[in-house]
């Protein structure tokens, strides 16, 4: 993930050199297999082939690896994580409405391999994008956004709960207007501790970015990896750089592994092969620090706590985007911004496709028939005509 640990709103460099192969996305293969109805599969790991990536690219993959800690005792038996179908009801739960002209919202499942190909599986993310966003002082120029990208056994229930519930506890924190920074922080931590009442996230959880709008201003809540860029035009030039407004909370950043250690966990580094950093707990590994569920974690110094941003929209800045770790997970932060630099016309649904395609491609590049649950909203700039309130008389 590169910078993950570096402080944000700083600009963002090369995370990572693309790969030769980057260079066009792929089509979608609208002929891929219907998923299957079985809701979780739990079973050992495949043998290695020649190449030795099929025992492996999962493993480096998962936000959740159900495979060993490498400093516990004993062989613990080698098993993934697999869950196919598609998730929720009728009407599809990741189904995005853009409240707004100036945003774009989209949400494609994963792949999973199987013999002959791939299937889609449950799509775990989630997102939110609401205008006008209740305000107690009546503020029509409020908004709020946000990417939720679930894992675990049942990480589409948590990231379902939490895209229900958490709107409606931020609308009603008696803070919300007068102190936004604890109204946020507080509704994380709410959604979290009532989430168990509701959904089993012992061992599944999501993460969480969201944006509150209001005006030109924006405050950033985030706990995981997923993340929020800002894209600003260079001076005298038509090229974008990528402004950071959160950081990726990875197990290995010096700050969360203090709090890890501090209770009793252990951390393990990110590998050369480009297995993530990982905290484990009964012998799963979680690959990030912070998330909402992940109950069973939070014993070892997993929180939900939110790390708070705030930040002015400024005339040179020209888009938002948040995604979950399906586009970060390959594509830097500067690279979705050239991506959005390409679109002249800055048509948000179509920065969303774009954005979605090269990340779907990066993902059949580097890890051929399995790919992560990709979700993008992009909101463009000036995000309304007016931030007056337009029943206000002249």
């Amino acid at each position: 993930m590169g910078n993950a640990c570096a402080k944000p709103a700083n600009v963002a460099g090369e995370q990572q050199s693309a790969p030769s192969a980057e260079k066009e996305p792929v089509s979608k293969d609208s002929s891929a297999p219907e998923p299957t109805k079985d809701g979780s599969a739990a079973s050992d790991a495949p043998e290695e082939s020649s190449g030795g990536k099929a025992k492996t690219f999962r493993e480096r993959r998962l936000s959740v690896s159900q495979t060993a800690d490498p400093a516990a005792k004993g062989k613990a038996r080698q098993r993934r994580l697999s869950v196919y179908g598609s998730g929720g009801d009728v009407s599809d739960p990741t189904a995005l409405h853009a409240p707004v002209t100036s945003c774009g919202c989209k949400s494609v499942a994963g792949l999973e391999p199987v013999p002959g190909g791939s299937v889609s599986k449950i799509n775990q993310d989630r997102a939110i994008a609401m205008y006008p966003f209740p305000d107690a002082n009546g503020d029509k120029a409020t908004s709020l956004f946000g990417v939720f990208d679930g894992h675990g056994r049942v990480g589409e229930q948590v990231s379902q709960y939490v895209i229900e519930n958490f709107p409606r506890v931020l609308a009603e924190h008696k803070k919300l207007h007068s102190d936004t920074r604890t109204a946020l922080s507080e509704a994380f931590v709410n959604v979290d501790t009532t989430l168990a009442d509701h959904v089993d996230a012992s061992v599944s959880g999501t993460t969480a970015v969201a944006c509150l709008i209001r005006g030109n201003h924006m405050w950033l809540a985030n706990s995981g990896d997923s993340r929020a860029i800002i894209a600003r035009q260079k001076p005298n030039s038509t090229a974008l750089k990528a402004v950071e407004l959160t950081r990726d909370h990875k197990p290995d950043c010096a700050d969360e592994m203090r709090r890890i250690l501090s209770m009793g966990g252990h951390v393990t580094p990110a590998g050369a092969n480009g297995s993530p950093s990982r905290v484990w707990h009964n012998l799963r590994g979680l690959a990030m620090a912070r998330s909402i569920g992940d109950h069973h974690a939070a014993t070892v110094g997993v929180i939900a706590d939110p790390e708070l941003t705030e930040y002015d929209i400024t005339d040179d800045d020209v888009a938002l985007i948040i995604a979950s770790d399906g586009v970060w997970e390959l594509l830097s932060s500067q690279t979705v911004c050239d991506i959005v630099a390409e679109v002249k016309d800055l048509n948000p649904n179509t920065i969303c496709d774009n954005i979605v395609d090269q990340s779907s491609y990066m993902w059949k590049v580097e890890e051929g028939d399995y790919r992560d649950d990709i979700t993008v909203v992009v909101l463009t700039f000036p995000w309304l005509e007016s931030y007056g309130d337009d029943d206000e008389p002249a």
